[in-house]
């Protein structure tokens, strides 16, 4: 056979049909940074497994979708990607405002949804089949109650919490934890992110003595509430914010005022579990190479969550890719990634997720809790 007629051949070989993979988050609107973090992960793991020759020969194509902040775009979204494009699985998100409505849809659709960063109880106590998350309530819950009780060993906190139903249920949590060993809660107040005045939330905070403030919200109310504590000249003994105060951000947006605050996080890229340190260094090396600067945290939750569905889509086998089978595929998933272990539990819940306290000492994030993943000292109290 002549060359031409090799080359003719090979053109007429139909290329395999790729898997989609539908992702929606936040790309703009009040979420924007968070959603980019988790899309980037997600972007790196298909293009990861795309170079590895994809899924038994067959291409991954990843389908994004910004929701812009909004629970009626992330439901549109999330009924195209399963209905007119025909994605296998969902895969991404931030916030259960959000999410809860994205996992509302997978399961009409049928369609497993792994979601990156969720945390509402209720998402996988009301018997979704097909909803799966990498991060818990739990790691929260036991890190900052813990860091209070351990370490602070504060009498009088304050709780200040977004309204969105994960962080109201951190709060709620905390709540009983503190009351059932003698801490006494003296503000317990909710709010809606994106408050533009905390002064007189901050003015309660400083009248009832706490010494702790616990703000259980997100990067920017943490970033307005320390600056309005400034301004009012409130101080207390620990500044501790749930979720954003682990993004490098708030050291370069907040300068000197960020020094002494606490945080959490899971994973960055000089914070890493016992035995996944190469792991970890192979991650921020790619990414580097791919976007041009260092990961931030939630990256890894949209490199966790995208890697458990291709993980299970590899061992699928052969035969038509159902919602039903990558389902029970997903249930299986057993992985470790630089987040740590990636297994679910009968309700899709993660069986290892752990977070830690980190602490802003001379500009850098240092892991201050739980003592045995400790790499510095905590400064308290912090100011």
């Amino acid at each position: 056979m002549s060359v031409l007629l090799l080359l003719l051949a090979a053109a007429l070989v139909p290329a395999a049909e790729p898997i989609v993979i539908g992702e929606i988050d936040s790309r703009t609107g009040q979420f924007a940074a968070q959603g980019s973090a988790i899309h980037q992960g997600v972007a790196l793991a298909v293009e990861e497994a795309n170079a590895r020759g994809g899924i038994a020969g067959q291409p991954l194509a990843l389908l994004s979708r910004d929701d812009e902040g909004k629970p009626l775009r992330a439901v549109a979204a999330a009924e195209e990607l399963t209905g007119r494009h025909g994605a296998v699985a969902l895969v991404g998100g931030y916030v259960d405002s959000l999410v809860g409505p994205v996992a509302e849809v997978a399961d009409r659709a049928r369609a497993p949804y792994v979601a990156a960063a969720s945390l509402d109880e209720r998402l996988t106590a009301r018997g979704n089949r097909y909803f799966f998350r990498v991060s818990s309530l739990r790691a929260y819950v036991d890190v900052t109650t813990g860091v209070v009780r351990e370490v602070f060993k504060a009498r009088r906190v304050a709780i200040l919490y977004s309204h969105t139903p994960g962080a109201s249920q951190l709060a709620r949590r905390q709540k009983e934890v503190f009351e059932r060993t003698g801490i006494h809660v003296a503000v317990f107040e909710p709010f809606a992110p994106g408050l533009s005045d905390f002064t007189p939330l901050l003015a309660r905070v400083r009248d009832q003595g706490a010494e702790v403030l616990l703000s259980d919200t997100f990067f920017a109310d943490h970033l307005l509430l320390v600056r309005q504590m400034g301004q009012s000249g409130l101080r207390v003994d620990a500044f501790l914010g749930a979720f954003g105060l682990e993004f490098p951000g708030v050291v370069l947006d907040l300068g000197p005022a960020s020094e002494g605050l606490y945080g959490t996080t899971s994973w960055q890229p000089d914070v890493n579990w016992a035995g996944r340190e190469r792991e970890s260094r192979l991650f921020v090396a790619a990414y580097t190479r791919r976007f041009g600067r260092a990961p931030v945290p939630l990256t890894m939750h949209g490199y966790a969550a995208a890697r458990a569905v291709i993980r299970a889509l590899e061992t699928l086998g052969g035969g038509a890719i159902t919602g039903d089978r990558l389902r029970e595929a997903l249930a299986r998933v057993d992985l470790e990634t630089p987040l740590g272990r990636v297994k679910f539990d009968d309700h899709g819940d993660p069986v290892a997720y752990e977070r830690v306290v980190v602490q802003i000492q001379n500009g850098r994030h240092v892991v201050v809790y739980p003592p045995n993943h400790a790499t510095a000292s905590p400064k308290y109290p912090a100011r």
